[in-house]
């Protein structure tokens, strides 16, 4: 999946890390958060697309919803995006320890029915889901999200942190319903 990433750089501002400089996603550090939500709806409709789906972004705010041509009911996703932060360890030799950080989940809010989670990484994006039943039934007991960093003082919004490293891997908490690896290439 290619995803057109803006080609506006802020000069100097940000220090590219090693894994992603001169990759193809290299520009997704210059982006702001709203610009890298609209690419994670952008990729999500993607790859909806291609399944076959009608799609439709129906806000700015990283919403995106589709059904089959032959139905009428719309499928409403919460989308949310973030690049990966990636560290190449020593010990095990070439481990890669990752970590994406996905911000303000509303449990509260109704209207949506899956969440969905794309993960920007040098050269691939991966995009997890889980549906609104299973989020709700699951979101308080999973170390994905009861160990996150969220916003202090509220329970109104729900952060999520996928971790892979020596001592904990909580992606299976997520379904991976896409990744675009092109073998080791990260």
């Amino acid at each position: 999946m290619i995803i057109d990433i803006q080609d506006r750089l802020v000069e100097n501002q940000i220090k590219v890390p090693s894994l992603w400089r001169d990759s193809k996603h290299e520009k997704w550090f210059s982006n702001s958060n709203a610009s890298k939500g609209a690419h994670g709806c952008h990729a999500y409709k993607i790859y909806l697309e291609s399944k076959g789906y009608e799609v439709r972004i129906v806000s700015d705010k990283g919403d995106v919803e589709y059904k089959w041509p032959s139905l009428t009911v719309w499928i409403k996703a919460e989308v949310k995006a973030s690049k990966a932060d990636l560290k190449v360890l020593t010990r095990p030799v070439g481990f890669v320890k990752e970590e994406l950080w996905f911000n303000q989940l509303r449990p509260k809010q109704k209207g949506w029915d899956e969440a969905v989670l794309v993960g920007c990484y040098p050269n691939h994006i991966r995009i997890w889901r889980m549906s609104r039943k299973d989020f709700d039934a699951k979101y308080k007991t999973m170390t994905s999200t009861k160990n996150c960093l969220s916003h202090v003082g509220t329970d109104e919004l729900v952060g999520v942190s996928l971790v892979k490293n020596k001592k904990r891997d909580n992606f299976n908490e997520w379904e991976c319903i896409h990744n675009d690896q092109q073998g080791d290439l990260l």
